[in-house]
Order: structure tokens, then C-alpha cells, then sequence
């Protein structure tokens, strides 16, 4: 899921709100080009946006590194103590440090695991690096596929609405650890516990946080069979890192991403807005150029619960 709240009050001055009617939508994307290099001098003339097919004209397009925040920029690792195998741990703390090391004036970050810890953002190295050094897999009993699955949507959802009341910008989260655990996709109706309701909370409460989420899986090349566009992660604007040995990289593409989005403001258009979920679409009709965006916005017209 990406970036989406009714914000028409907090509009800031660099990034102007279109003087349509209506409640106005805040969508987070970034835009790169045939090499995964970050687009820079992206234009409204660009982009092609649409809401449950319905043409949406641009607002204002600003590329924005806080988009307003007086707080600075918020990341938040999740890191994997349920699923990820015991000897690959060092590895998950070694992309984890490489996020405190590559962390840059005004931004702060958070280290949770899977296990329930609450969120506590801070600039601080040391004890963010204490809090890596402290992570470990916690021994479990043999968990069924989809109670495993709900608890990380649960997860997902308690973050975002802890992180909602942060900022206006783009939030990050990065998932470290499974792939499979972090990028469950749209999860199926039989075979189990059918975790659709806890699949479209998770969707709902990162989109009204403008919540991104990235996951990088520490196994290596060949370890895994995951990964897609209808990952969990995907949908909300982020990625998967799956098969690789260089999550060095996939720690700085990510952080590359968190600093170099837009923001996005357009009118709310008089479609779906009713739906749990609505169906985004944002296409570059510049030639070498892809968005990379949420697919789901929430609706308009549905509370979402807060804490």
C-alpha cells in the first residue's frame, strides 16, 4: 500500500492543493528509469493517473523529501524473530546496521520486531544499534501458515496507525527477514483462516499513513520462489529484495527511495469512495519511465480506526 490521506488541511505552501471541490487525496510515488535510477525532474505532464478507471487530473506535483514534516524523515525496521532461520540472523542484522549507518541529518528510525515491541523513533546510533545487536529468533511453536499471516498484517496495521500521527510525508517500513512472511499476497479465501478482513485493514491503515513498505529476505540467491507484483509489499508502492547477496544495496536503494519520492495531491473523484478499496493506477507517459506507486487507495467515505 502508499501514500493517501484526506489532507486538505495540511496542504503546505510548497506543495499547493488543486482548487477543486472536495476532499482532496495525497499519494506518495517514485519514479524511475530503465536502470532503477530515481527520476528527478518528473512533471504533472507525465503522469497518468487514474481512481477505479476514472481519469484524475494532476494537482500539484512536488518532490518532496518530508513533504512538511518538522519532525524529519521516520523509517521503521521490522525485524523477522517468528520465520527467519537461526543462521541467517547475522545477516538481517547487517542490513539492519547498514540502515543506521546510512542514516542522514533530520531523519529518525525505529526498531521493532515481529514479537509486539511498541515503536520508538529516534536519531540516536547507539541505541538503535543496541537494539540490532539485541535481536534474536525467538523459539516458537510450530505456528499454522495463516495465523502467521495475520499477526503481520496486525502488525502492519498497529504500525501505521502509530506512524499516521507523525507526519505528512512518505513513512518507510522495511521488513527483514522472510520474504514469503513479509510479502504475503492478497491471501486466498479457502485452505485455512480467510484473511482478507486483516489483509484490507493493514491496506487501509497504511494508506491513510502514507506508509510504504519494503522487505529484503537475507537467504541469497536461489532461496527463494517469492516475490511479484501482487506482493504485499508491491501493492503498497514498495518492493521485495529477494534472491540477492548484496543487501548492502538493497538497503541503499531503499533509503535512495525514502528521500527521492513525490507527492502527489489531486481531487478526490466521485468514484468508490464508499469502497474499503479503491483500485490506483499512475503511468508515465514519458518513454523510459515507471512509476512505482500504491495499487489500492482506501475510501473516502470509511472511518479507519485510530488509536
Amino acid at each position: 500500500m502508499l501514500a493517501l490521506a484526506v489532507l486538505g488541511s495540511l496542504a503546505s505552501p510548497q506543495s499547493p492543493a488543486p482548487q477543486a471541490p472536495g476532499p482532496l487525496l495525497r499519494i506518495d510515488l517514485v519514479a524511475l528509469d530503465d536502470h532503477e535510477k530515481l527520476v528527478t525532474d518528473l512533471s504533472p505532464k507525465d503522469l497518468d493517473i487514474r481512481i477505479e478507471n476514472y481519469h484524475v487530473p494532476v494537482g500539484s506535483l512536488t518532490a518532496a523529501v518530508d513533504a512538511g514534516s518538522e519532525r524529519g524523515r521516520l523509517i521503521v525496521l521490522v525485524l523477522d524473530d517468528l520465520a527467519v532461520p537461526l543462521d541467517l540472523t547475522p545477516r538481517v542484522r547487517e542490513a539492519a546496521h547498514r540502515f543506521v549507518a546510512r542514516m542522514e541529518a533530520g531523519e529518525r528510525m525505529a526498531i521493532v520486531s515481529l514479537n509486539g515491541d511498541r515503536m520508538e523513533a529516534t536519531a540516536d546510533h547507539a541505541r538503535l544499534n543496541q537494539r540490532i545487536d539485541a535481536y534474536t529468533v525467538k523459539a516458537a511453536p510450530v505456528q499454522r501458515f495463516d495465523d502467521v499471516g495475520a499477526h503481520v498484517f496486525e502488525t502492519m496495521t498497529d504500525l501505521a496507525r502509530q506512524m499516521a500521527e507523525d507526519s505528512p510525508g512518505r513513512k518507510t517500513v522495511v521488513g527483514l527477514g522472510a520474504g514469503w512472511l513479509f510479502d504475503t499476497p492478497v491471501p486466498p479465501a479457502t485452505g485455512g483462516r480467510n484473511l482478507r478482513a486483516e489483509w484490507t485493514a493493514a491496506m487501509r491503515a497504511m494508506g491513510f499513513a502514507n506508509v510504504v513498505l519494503y522487505a529484503i529476505d537475507p537467504g541469497g540467491i536461489g532461496t527463494s520462489r517469492f516475490g511479484g507484483a501482487a506482493g504485499f509489499a508491491r501493492l503498497t508502492g514498495g518492493h521485495l529484495f529477494v534472491n540477492t547477496n548484496d543487501v548492502e544495496a538493497a538497503a541503499d536503494r531503499i533509503l535512495a527511495e525514502a528521500r527521492g519520492y513525490y507527492m502527489l495531491v489531486v481531487a478526490d473523484p466521485p468514484v468508490g469512495r464508499k469502497f474499503d478499496l479503491r483500485k490506483l493506477e499512475i503511468k508515465s507517459v514519458r518513454k523510459g519511465v515507471t512509476i512505482r506507486a500504491r495499487q489500492l487507495i482506501p475510501g473516502t467515505e470509511t472511518a479507519v480506526p485510530r488509536r
